[in-house]
């Protein structure tokens, strides 16, 4: 059963393993109003155990990413996990209402966020996998979201789902995906990278 080795500027981060999750994900993510430059987020679901859902698991929320950055990747035949992060995550106030994520997004509403003022133009990423063409991409006006998704499941523990894409705010609050740069679904021992450039 595989695992996930997460680094950063050849520094562990953390290690998603199969061991104690029945699903995990990294993503990286970038959008032109920021602030932060770029982040990374590592989670997971424990296995379900007598009838019962499994629990979220977060290795790293939200984790700052900077210009310079190199975030590695390593998908792994070692099932074992490196300890999740135990901070609290808070739960939103009983008095504020819970958004209904799968709702449209009102024009007005869609306008006001597209009005923001745009203070990470500047962000750039360069993805490297061995044997395939260096990707460069970058945040434009037209497709404000920069996104790098892994995702696995025990269904098929032999693979892992890579995706680097690029969207706009309209098309991710329709779901009409974007444009997909690098999809593939990678086998043990692949290993691969994204630097964040200024």
């Amino acid at each position: 059963m595989p695992s996930l080795k997460v680094t950063k500027n050849d520094q562990p981060l953390c290690v998603a393993g199969s061991s104690d999750v029945w699903t995990f994900s990294a993503s990286i993510w970038a959008d032109i109003w920021g602030p932060e430059y770029s982040s990374l987020t590592v989670t997971g679901s424990t296995k379900p155990t007598q009838g019962k859902a499994g629990e979220f698991v977060v290795w790293h929320l939200g984790h700052e990413l900077r210009p310079g950055d190199r975030v590695a990747f390593n998908f792994t035949a070692s099932s074992s996990s490196s300890p999740p992060d135990q901070t609290p995550i808070e739960e939103p106030s009983p008095k504020q209402p819970v958004p209904d994520f799968f709702a449209p997004v009102p024009e007005a509403e869609l306008v006001k966020l597209e009005s923001r003022p745009a203070t990470n133009t500047n962000c750039k990423w360069r993805f490297l996998f061995p044997g395939k063409p260096v990707i460069s991409l970058a945040l434009d006006p037209v497709r404000q979201y920069c996104g790098l998704q892994l995702t696995w499941n025990d269904h098929r523990p032999d693979r892992l789902r890579v995706n680097l894409s690029r969207s706009s705010l309209r098309e991710i609050t329709a779901r009409a995906g974007g444009e997909e740069l690098f999809v593939e679904y990678v086998p043990l021992n692949a290993q691969f990278e994204l630097t964040v450039e200024a």
